[in-house]
């Protein structure tokens, strides 16, 4: 095992799976909440759950895309990338907070 592993590691994650349909102004609020009770507890590194989009209607992604432009306009996010495979890897968004 990697001894920086832990360092890397999310501290905090938010699935979208369970949330039902949601519209933009859905996806900013759950996102602001989680968000701000993770900068509330001085995480750095959170994870979004978002799925790959497979059952979105067409089956192509609809809140990564959506999600990972808004979280750009954040000051306080210094990065979005999507996550490793071994945590979800296209159907993830990795975060970091300044």
């Amino acid at each position: 095992m990697n001894k920086y592993e832990n360092l890397s590691k999310p501290q905090a994650e938010f699935d979208f799976h369970d949330k039902g349909i949601l519209n933009e102004n859905s996806i900013k609020r759950l996102t602001d909440d989680f968000l701000h009770e993770c900068m509330r507890r001085k995480y750095t590194k959170v994870i979004f759950i978002t799925g790959k989009g497979l059952h979105s209607k067409k089956g192509m992604p609809v809140i990564k895309p959506f999600l990972r432009q808004y979280l750009s306009t954040l000051s306080f996010v210094g990065r979005v990338y999507e996550g490793r495979f071994d945590r979800g890897g296209t159907g993830t968004l990795e975060v970091t907070l300044k």
